[in-house]
């Protein structure tokens, strides 16, 4: 999959994907969740963490209200 650069519909199927394998814990695919998330993380240029046990989505999300 190219991710350099890539266009708002390539984004918005990755998310689709990502969000597809989503669920509660009885009924969540964990291979394809993890699958898309890689995908999302390479698209979005995601850093993984330093122990290499995923990628760091929570430095790029919205702030919390009232957390400092």
């Amino acid at each position: 999959m190219k991710t350099e650069g890539a266009s708002l519909e390539v984004l918005r199927e990755a998310v689709a994907n990502y969000m597809s394998s989503e669920g509660c814990g009885c009924c969540q695919n964990r291979d394809a969740h993890k699958k898309h998330e890689e995908v999302l993380a390479k698209l979005l240029n995601v850093e993984r963490y330093d122990d290499d046990s995923g990628y760091n989505f929570h430095k790029y999300r919205t702030p919390r209200k009232g957390a400092g």
